[in-house]
């Protein structure tokens, strides 16, 4: 299906920034970023198409005739270039997900036309975001933080040193991720401090966490917020956009529903601190 024309003290990383791609490549079809194929009765994970991380160029697995899938994995890496993140809440991403439904929709391979259209959306605190732009949310983790399972985006490689963390993100510590959205850490240059160990004990802790880096549109998946009526093989959440990558994380150092500025720590400091507390003690 062609792409539609319709119109802080936390650790740092750096990633790929993104590279222009000439949209004139010839668009392939409805293509899935998943690593698993399905043969016969029983599925099989699809190949590395590369022997190590270092050496997945920035398109990851897309083939070179497809132009979108290009695109989608890049875009996935982008780290933005501003200094100052704007602000969102997590009422911002339903505002986000109905821009996107009314110009892109959802399971649609986009090119960079079909892209520009997330760009410039309104929100509650009167400014304007796009895909693409540097910002945070503060919210809680909820559900379990797991790596993902060999992605284009990271050629297919297994383990989950090679592959993106998902991270179910929502406004309330007891919310599930149905009411949630999904945040990201990809594992390139992804300091060892944030590990799916390190956020079960953040998730079990309670407490609120800041989340920084990219606004990003999973385009290549469905909503999937009815937790009765699930859909199959979609991340439970409620909009598409997700944070992604995170580019820093910071934990609250009081259980309180808000952080004054001063009491943002980062990852090490909370497990330092955590030491002591009786919620960290049990996750560890």
């Amino acid at each position: 299906m062609p792409s539609k024309p319709r119109t802080t003290g936390s650790a740092v990383r750096t990633v790929a920034p993104l590279v222009p791609l000439a949209i004139a490549l010839i668009h392939g079809g409805l293509t899935s970023t998943s690593a698993t194929s399905t043969s016969g009765s029983g599925s099989r994970r699809t190949p590395p198409c590369v022997a190590s991380l270092d050496s997945c160029p920035i398109t990851g697995c897309a083939k070179e005739d497809d132009a979108d899938e290009q695109l989608l994995n890049q875009t996935k890496r982008h780290l933005p270039t501003a200094t100052a993140a704007k602000t969102l809440t997590l009422a911002d991403f339903t505002t986000l997900q109905n821009h996107a439904d009314s110009t892109v929709d959802q399971r649609q391979p986009l090119d960079a036309t079909a892209r520009a259209e997330l760009h410039d959306i309104l929100v509650s605190s009167g400014q304007t975001v796009s895909e693409g732009d540097l910002v945070q949310v503060d919210g809680y983790l909820v559900g379990k933080p797991h790596p993902n399972t060999g992605e284009s985006v990271n050629c297919n490689l297994g383990g989950s040193a090679n592959n993106d963390f998902h991270i179910p993100f929502a406004d309330d510590p007891d919310k599930t991720p149905f009411e949630g959205i999904v945040v990201e850490m990809i594992p390139q240059s992804r300091p060892s401090i944030w590990s799916v160990k390190t956020l079960s004990k953040v998730e079990a802790a309670r407490r609120m966490v800041r989340v920084t880096g990219q606004l990003f549109y999973d385009n290549m998946h469905v909503v999937n917020d009815d937790q009765d009526e699930p859909k199959g093989g979609q991340p439970p959440r409620f909009s598409l956009f997700e944070v992604h990558p995170i580019v820093t994380i910071s934990v609250c150092k009081q259980q309180d529903t808000t952080c004054e500025p001063n009491d943002w720590e980062s990852l090490d400091a909370f497990l330092s601190d955590a030491g002591g507390t009786k919620e960290a003690r049990t996750a560890r």
